[in-house]
Parts: structure tokens; sequence; C-alpha cells
């Protein structure tokens, strides 16, 4: 209902509201209103007025009413997604988006905003549905081909995908997102060099885009260009100091070419972060960064704090609790089942389940790598479900529907982790395993399975979760590693009579701390030489370790280094090393079993945390816990001495080569046997309501 004044005083409302005059405007609304309570439009633009100032739940309620007037109004639909977007009741933006594209269907726009909020919410099949539409209005709408592309990205169709986003960016040339959506989609489709171009050229116009210099880190780091993807990072923190991720990453980097310049403030700037809770620190780099246990636990908090849901297209009732009778459902969730480091050490597990009392699934988010290890991985499953292209909710939901008991975690806070299907909790009991050293400091993991040496109880309030201890070390081993053929000294760069020294860590566990120690064992040891581990004979960190070795007044060619190869030729390579020598605060994990596999005594020291002290777990296990040192000078003066002792070391290769293989470190049906106890116990606790930590 309308009047010749209340269309003129809208009229006025209108402008004084595109005019940005928001008290005016609502004045003249409320004067429309209390003449014609029933003014359709005038309750629609009270509402949006309401709505940017910030009242959203009276903003809603006007739209409504306007709606119940005049329910043809695509453009109220429209608006009324857009408050229950700011309040967070997405099935009902969803909803209003659906009406607003039944009432306008000649609206691309409209169509397009359908297909976003469709595929934020994980329904990518039917915003695939709502993008074509929207294409299909107006070929030339570049939004809707932008939609399109990231549906068909969310499943997985990345030719598809990439001829949509590379249609966007045609038609919106300037447009950042087509551009870095493009580009991801180029390298998903392992075109790096078309990624390249792509963003190349989107920056020649956006020079200063941070979210395309992201992409082009991400896409030069698949290259291996390191130095490219530095730069990058570098650029997204001049224009944003505290860009959590590019931080993160930025250092990540440094310390995978052993840059070590200006890495000290960048590291602080970090911690700083950290205290100040900053969103996107990743807590995974920070291990390996000078900190404390619970500066880790803080950091790996807020992380997880984003897997939180919150709406109610998330929201799922809780599970019910384990089974009392039957067999208890395992269920292993990793990207890493394949030839990959958890793969080695756990499969043996895997292989050894009671399958009386345990049903056990794998869910694989990661790649199918053609491998006789991801052969072994699916043989040694009942279950084995390749999920690497599903979205979060659909994972979550497979889990559900599979009954699952307990949920065993193999990723943590590291790259490609499917931390969102965990969040939703999609079993009655979650624990986290082998794939992260530390706490994921999250309230949907509930334990976290270690050893008395990892996570001694006195560590307890470093952990968001409740400890479970295995006997022996927490990493599992098997037998059945097999060693290539030795090369000769010579053919790798190693001196015949040299003392070999190896530090075969990745070189972003190393620093200037470590490499300070090991500069003061080489030059007590004359004859000694360092061998480390680089990706390539191209690696910049080769050239970066020899400079940094060289102003500690060693001389450079002392410093010998590997290249990557596969497991048996490398396993191989130990068979040259006189010590295994380890690095902090982040040290050697798989490669000290591989280490002590192959009879090569590891010298280590127990840090103060988790990632420091896995060597030294596996020593204890070992029964060769005379080769940890209570710190570093202890450490060097240890190294040092066995590195003169030629017939003590000699005598220490053969007890560790005879000691390690015989102990429960390489007892993979004992470790199975204790993991089941823990599994046992778990669910009993669940079903109390009730959660202790768990001696298994």
């Amino acid at each position: 209902m309308t009047t010749p004044e209340a269309t003129r005083a809208l009229a006025d409302a209108h402008a004084h509201y595109q005019a940005g005059r928001l008290r005016d405007a609502f004045n003249a609304c409320r004067g429309i209103l209390a003449a014609t309570p029933e003014n359709a439009a005038a309750l629609h633009l009270f509402g949006v007025i309401l709505h940017e100032s910030g009242y959203h739940a009276e903003a809603s309620a006007y739209i409504e009413r306007s709606l119940r007037i005049d329910p043809a109004d695509a453009a109220a639909w429209s608006n009324l997604a857009v408050v229950f977007d700011k309040l967070g009741r997405v099935d009902e933006a969803i909803r209003a988006r659906s009406q607003a594209a039944g009432r306008a269907p000649a609206d691309p726009a409209i169509a397009s905003n359908l297909a976003a909020a469709l595929l934020e919410s994980g329904q990518a099949a039917a915003a695939e549905s709502a993008a074509r539409r929207a294409t299909t209005i107006e070929p030339s709408y570049a939004g809707g081909w932008f939609n399109l592309a990231l549906a068909l990205e969310a499943q997985a169709r990345w030719p598809d995908a990439l001829a949509a986003a590379t249609r966007a960016l045609t038609l919106a040339p300037d447009d950042i997102g087509a551009a870095g959506t493009a580009a991801q989609l180029a390298a998903r489709s392992d075109d790096l060099p078309l990624a390249r171009r792509i963003l190349d050229d989107a920056l020649r116009r956006r020079p200063r885009a941070a979210p395309l210099q992201l992409v082009l880190a991400w896409v030069a780091t698949r290259q291996d260009d390191l130095p490219a993807a530095a730069a990058a990072f570098e650029a997204v923190l001049a224009d944003d100091p505290d860009h959590g991720a590019a931080l993160s990453q930025l250092i990540f980097i440094k310390k995978r070419m052993a840059d070590w310049n200006g890495l000290p403030a960048l590291q602080q700037r970090f911690r700083d972060g950290v205290q100040r809770g900053a969103q996107w620190l990743t807590p995974f780099s920070f291990l390996s960064d000078p900190s404390t246990p619970a500066e880790q636990r803080r950091c790996a908090t807020v992380w997880s704090a984003g897997y939180v849901p919150t709406t109610s297209s998330t929201a799922v009732p809780p599970p019910p609790p384990p089974r009392a009778e039957g067999r208890l459902r395992i269920g292993y969730l990793s990207g890493d089942f394949y030839e990959h480091p958890t793969a080695v050490l756990a499969t043996g597990v895997f292989e050894r389940h009671d399958r009386e009392a345990f049903e056990v699934f794998a869910y694989s988010t990661g790649p199918d790598d053609g491998s006789a290890m991801r052969a072994r991985c699916v043989a040694a499953f009942e279950h084995f479900v390749d999920v690497r292209d599903a979205a979060p909710g659909q994972l979550a939901a497979r889990i559900r529907q599979d009954g699952i008991d307990i949920l065993v975690d193999l990723k943590g806070h590291t790259e490609g982790a499917p931390t969102a299907a965990l969040g939703v909790r999609p079993a009655p009991v979650q624990a986290h395993w082998l794939g992260y050293p530390g706490t994921l400091g999250a309230p949907f993991v509930d334990y976290l399975i270690g050893d008395a040496v990892v996570t001694p109880a006195e560590h307890a309030t470093d952990y968001s979760e409740t400890l479970v201890r295995l006997p022996g070390c927490y990493q599992p081993n098997d037998r059945s590693r097999i060693a290539g053929e030795t090369p000769p000294r010579a053919e790798l760069g190693l001196p015949d009579r040299a003392v070999v020294l190896c530090g075969f860590n990745a070189t972003w566990k190393l620093n200037a701390g470590v490499l300070d120690a090991w500069a003061r064992i080489l030059g007590d040891v004359p004859d000694a030489v360092l061998w480390l581990s680089a990706r390539s004979e191209r690696d910049p960190a080769i050239g970066n370790l020899r400079r940094e070795a060289g102003e500690r007044g060693i001389d450079p060619a002392r410093l010998v280094f590997a290249t990557h190869r596969p497991p048996p030729q490398y396993l191989a390579l130990f068979r040259h090393a006189d010590l295994f020598v380890d690095s902090w605060p982040y040290g050697a994990h798989t490669t000290a079993s591989d280490a002590l596999w192959m009879g090569t005594p590891v010298i280590s020291w127990l840090g103060p945390g988790f990632a420091g002290r896995v060597a030294s777990s596996a020593l204890t296990a070992a029964g060769i816990s005379e080769l940890i040192a209570a710190d570093v000078d202890g450490y060097v003066t240890l190294v040092t001495a066995l590195a003169r002792d030629t017939e003590r070391r000699h005598a220490l290769r053969g007890r560790v080569a005879e000691s390690a293989r015989a102990s429960l470190l390489f007892d993979a049906a004992r470790t199975t046997r204790a993991l089941e106890r823990a599994f046992v116990a778990m669910a009993d606790q669940s079903r109390r309501g009730a959660r202790v930590a768990i001696d298994a």
C-alpha cells in the first residue's frame, strides 16, 4: 500500500541512501512507514539500512515483512540472503537466493551468487547447475564462468574447471580471482609453465596483488623455484606485514634454502604473533623455530579454531559411542598412503591388526603414486577408501556412514591435512598419531598417541589432548626394509679415509645453532666430513650451508651432499656413515630409525618438546640410551669423542646393528598389540564418559 507522497518520500530516501547519508535515509524510511506501515519497498530499504548499520537481526525482520507483502521482489530476496549470511544462517541464505533466482530467471548475477553460496556449503553439483544457468543466461558474464570453475574444481574435474576459469579470465582479464584460480587449476593439471604464464601476465597488470603473489609462491614451490617463492611471500608481507600465512611460509622456505639472513627477525615476528593470537600462523613451521611447548600449543589452538563449525549447515548431531559388542571399527585418515615416511613406518602395523577384534578402514586423501608401497597399503586394510577428491563434508559423511568407532588422524597440522573433516567430529573418538610431533590444540581431537620419552606425564599440560603412551617408541617400524647396493665413496664425493658425520635430516631442520655445534666438532676432528642431504644438485641450500661453514672457519669442501634417491638406494648410503648427528629443536624422526636399522649410531640430545625427543625415544627403545646427551655441550663432547676413537666407534656400530634390529623399535607386532590395547581403553572411556591418560 502506497501513496503519491510515500512514493516521493521513498525516492528521497533512496537518494539519501545512494549518497551514503544513512541517517537521513533511515529517518525518511521511518517517516514513510509511520504513514504507510505496509509499504513493501520502504520496509525493504529500511532493512538494508539497518543491515549496513550493523543491526542484522532487525534487518532480517523488516526485509521478511516486505517479502510477505511483495514475495516477487528478487532484489529483496537477494538482500535477505546477504543478511542471513551475516547472521550465520547459511541454509536460509541459500533458500533466499533460490527464491531470488526463481523470481529473476534472466539475471545472471543472482544465479551466479546462488552458485557461490551452494559451493560454500559443500554442494558442488548444485553449484555447478546454478553457475551453468548463469553462463546460459549471459555467456559474457565472467562471474558465472568463475563460479563454474570453482564448482568443477570442487569435484576435481580439473580440465573442465581450467577451461571455465580461462573463459572467465578472458572476459575479465583484470579479475584477480579468475587469474589466481586459473593458475591454480593449471598447476593441478600439472601444467606448471601455463600457471606461471597466467600469473606473470596478471601480475604485470596488478603487481601488488597479494592473492596472486600467494598463488605464485605456491606454483614456484611446486616448480622447486624456492627463491621465486620467497620473493613472492616477501611481496605479500611488504603489502600486509601481519599476513600470517605468508610469514609462516616465508620462514619455512628460507629454512629449506638454509638462507638464515634476516630469519631471526622473521621468527620473532611469528613468535610475537602467536602471543597476540594472530590467525593463520602455521603450527608446523613453528616446531622448528625457537619456541616453547606452551607457545606451540597456543599457536595450534588458534589454528584449529578455524576448523570448528559455527553454522547450521555444518552442525551435525554427535555420533553414537563406540560399539560395545562386535569388532571395533578403526579408521586411519591420511594423505600419505604411498611412498611416504608415514607409510614406511606404519604399514607393518596396519597389516598386523587382529581382524577378529578390529575392522580396519583407511581413508586416503592423497595421491596414488603407483608404487609398491601404495599397493602394500591398499592390501593392508580390510577397507581402503580413496577419498582424494572428496570435499570435507563428503569425507566426514562417509566416515560417519561407515560407523567408525575410533578415527586416527595421521596428518596433524601438515600440508594437505583433512582437518576440516575432523572438525565436524564424524567419529565418537578421535585420536592423533605419528604424522605431527606436537599438540593439535583442537577440541575435536581427544587423544594424542606418544610414549614415555616424547610425551612424559610431566609434559601433559603442553597438550590439549589426553595422552596415550605406547611401550618403547610411539613410532612404529617393521623389519621389511631392504637396502640396495652401496656405491663406492668416491662416487658419492666422500674421501676414502674421512670420518663421515651424517646429518640426513631435511634442511629446514637445520639452523645456525646446529651448524655452530657441528663446526666445533669439525674443528676438533680435522679428518671428519659432514654429509648432508639436498633435494637436487641445484638446491640453493648447498651453497648457503657451505658459505655458513666457511664463515665459521670450516673448509666448505668438508660439507658433502647426497641428493634424493629411491628408498633402497637411500638406505644403502648409511653404510658409509660413521655417526648420525641429530639436529634441534626439530630432530630426526623416520631418519633416526633408518640410521639405526642400518647400524649407524645416532647421537642426539633430549630436547624440551616432542619434535626434539623422537630420536631419543628411538634410541631408548633400541636399548642404546647412552647415545642421548643431556644438552648441546654434551652432544658436542660425545660426537667428538666417538669421531676420534675408531675402535670404540666400530664396536658401537656392531652393537647398534645387532641391538636395534632385535629391539622393540622394529617389532611391529608388539607395537600393534599395544596400540590395540589403547583403542580398547579409548572406546571404554568414551562409553563411560571419562577420559584419563592411557599407558598401553
